[in-house]
C-alpha cells in the first residue's frame, strides 16, 4: 500500500531538475520512493528574466501508520 504525498520542486536549471530536486527532498527524509507524477510545471521570473523553474509532483511513499 502506498501513501501519496504532493511535494514542490524548484531549481534554478530545469524541470527536470526540480523533479529531481523534489524527489530527493523526500528520500533524504528517510521515506522509501515507489513512483512519482508531475501534476504541475511553472517558472518564476523577476527582472524580466526566467530565475526559477518549479514543480508540483505527487510522490508514492511506503504506508506507514
Amino acid at each position: 500500500m502506498f501513501q501519496m504525498m504532493d511535494v514542490v520542486g524548484t531549481s534554478p536549471k530545469g524541470f527536470s531538475e526540480a523533479v529531481k530536486n523534489g524527489v530527493d527532498k523526500v528520500i533524504s527524509s528517510g521515506k522509501k520512493v515507489h513512483f512519482f507524477q508531475v501534476l504541475e510545471q511553472r517558472g518564476a521570473v523577476r527582472e524580466g528574466k526566467l530565475k526559477e523553474y518549479q514543480v508540483i509532483i505527487r510522490v508514492a511513499t511506503e504506508f506507514s501508520e
